[in-house]
């Protein structure tokens, strides 16, 4: 008896189950419109439905007592077989490079340009650096990035319900999508690839399909996405993933990659291929950065796949702009991107300083200034200071129309610093180029020797030098210093030297710089031989001699 009884309540719950889904399946087959102010059934089927006669029966089925009156914010269900159906176009709303799209019986439009009219059966194809966006009839957007193909299987739309029903087949490449929530049952939006079915409405989502490797991917970024593959389908949420390969069931839903963290920007980038860097993520096997005028995203300007963590901005005009970058994995799941608003005022380019080299110094010279030709500038202004941070500025020309500029009105000894600007013809000035120095420094003097001498020595002595100056003396047989009998490189300004006889020699002095720069010369000092008295000890000795005879 308890077994007969359990047996009717599950019977029980499985007719209760049944008629539940019977009962979703028949609201799924109806649309329910809320009355505004001034309808009337009349005008309700003459709007929306195939015929007028319709209203009998949808005053039967809604029961409503006054047909020309009805009451504003009511609701009356209308069977969807009585809904009138039509063909529906979708448009191109931005494109960037180029698009062609394909009728059905092979004939090619082109160029495709905003406002294009995609019809059903139309293939719409993009080359290398390429992007399209397409609106439905119910203002989903989808982008079609660069080397993507995707036909248009069916395009209709419920009269003027809002329902339209749009399906597509992504043959390669990859789309991004952003689909209007459903207004009703008659609304469906499927893309199809080679490998899977994805079913949403009212979310945004992402898709790629790659005939190579016989494998399609989908990320859903909100809502919700139904994919199926080899009639399994899953169920992916927010901020999940799969993959597909043909012939195979979806993998089981991963969870995306986390946004990257995109390492500090400056305010203003003041310069072409600034490089853009971010912290590496550990499950990331590449990064899909992109850039775009508008937060949205639609249609970027500029995409690029990169496994390193930095990728330099493109050449783009100055403006606002925003750049994102996502992780992808292993199995090419894209995760979720971050975003980060730039403004580049790089423009007008500044010309490249080339001589005199950085840091180069100057004795008894002044540099002559020379830079690059800047192909934005019509003029320069230059800028020379006795400061890395140019607060005390020597020079600040403007309107330079030649790529040079003598310095020789600069003589003071000192460090000076020198940059540059490009102006447009506006004349806007652009941001400043790599700021460089020059040194000049004064040629040492020319010591003055002098000499002291005594019958044990002879003393040379001249002027110290400034600090870290060090000397170098010469002693010659000749004037032309051809014969050096000594050499000597001294910290103290003094040299002694041992008198000799029969000989006259020559002594020179010059000043050496800290840098190994030589000075010049002083003055040649003649040092005479002693005299030689040996001749007065010969001739006492002869006479010494004599005498002694």
């Amino acid at each position: 008896m308890h077994h007969s009884t359990r047996q009717q309540r599950w019977w029980i719950g499985i007719i209760g189950i049944c008629l539940l889904i019977a009962g979703s399946t028949v609201s799924a087959q109806e649309w329910v419109y809320t009355v505004v102010p001034g309808d009337n059934l009349w005008n309700l089927c003459q709007k929306y439905l195939y015929k007028v006669g319709y209203w009998k029966q949808l005053q039967q089925i809604n029961q409503i007592k006054n047909p020309r009156r009805m009451q504003p914010g009511s609701r009356v269900r209308v069977p969807m077989e009585w809904i009138r159906v039509n063909a529906a176009h979708a448009e191109v709303i931005a494109i960037r490079g180029q698009a062609v799209l394909i009728k059905p019986d092979g004939t090619r439009q082109e160029p495709v340009t905003p406002g294009t009219r995609i019809s059903l059966g139309d293939r719409l194809e993009t080359t290398a650096d390429s992007n399209a966006a397409v609106r439905f009839a119910d203002k989903t957007v989808i982008t079609l990035h660069e080397a993507s193909q995707i036909r248009f299987d069916h395009l209709s739309a419920y009269g003027e319900t809002g329902m339209v029903d749009s399906r597509l087949h992504l043959m390669n490449g990859r789309s991004d999508t952003r689909v209007t929530p459903a207004s009703g049952p008659g609304s469906r939006f499927e893309i199809h690839t080679p490998s899977a079915i994805s079913a949403v409405r009212g979310t945004e989502y992402r898709l790629s399909s790659n005939p190579q490797q016989q494998a399609s991917t989908f990320e859903v970024l909100k809502g919700k996405v139904a994919v199926t593959g080899e009639k399994k389908t899953q169920l992916l949420l927010p901020s999940f993933g799969t993959r597909v390969e043909t012939g195979k069931p979806p993998l089981p839903p991963r969870k995306l990659l986390p946004p990257p963290v995109i390492d500090p920007l400056p305010e203003k980038i003041e310069q072409l291929n600034w490089p853009v860097t971010w912290q590496a993520q550990e499950q990331a096997a590449a990064y899909r950065a992109e850039i775009s005028q508008k937060a949205d995203f639609i249609s970027p300007l500029w995409q690029q796949q990169v496994t390193a963590t930095r990728v330099p901005l493109p050449d783009l005009p100055d403006g606002r702009y925003f750049f994102r970058v996502r992780g992808i994995d292993d199995i090419g799941l894209e995760g979720i991107t971050q975003v980060q608003e730039i403004l580049l005022d790089a423009r007008p380019q500044p010309p490249i300083p080339l001589s005199p080299n950085n840091g180069q110094l100057f004795r008894g010279s002044t540099p002559e200034l020379k830079w690059s030709d800047s192909s934005d500038a019509v003029a320069y202004r230059l800028q020379i200071a006795d400061d890395p941070a140019f607060g005390h500025l020597l020079v600040d020309q403007n309107n330079l129309a030649a790529t040079g500029f003598d310095a020789s009105e600069l003589k003071a000894p000192g460090h000076y610093y020198w940059r540059l600007y490009s102006l447009d013809a506006t004349p806007e000035q652009g941001p400043v180029s790599d700021t460089r120095n020059w040194e000049i420094k004064l040629i040492p003097d020319k010591p003055e020797t002098h000499l002291a001498v005594s019958d044990s020595a002879i003393t040379t002595t001249w002027r110290p030098g400034i600090a870290g100056q060090t000397y170098q003396v010469q002693l010659a047989a000749d004037s032309q210093f051809r014969e050096l009998l000594q050499e000597a490189s001294l910290q103290t300004p003094t040299w002694e030297l041992q008198p000799v006889s029969g000989q006259v020699r020559y002594l020179r002095v010059r000043y050496i710089e800290p840098d190994g720069y030589e000075g010049p010369w002083g003055a040649t000092q003649r040092i005479d031989p002693t005299p030689d008295d040996s001749w007065i000890y010969t001739l006492m000795t002869g006479v010494l001699g004599i005498l002694l005879l």
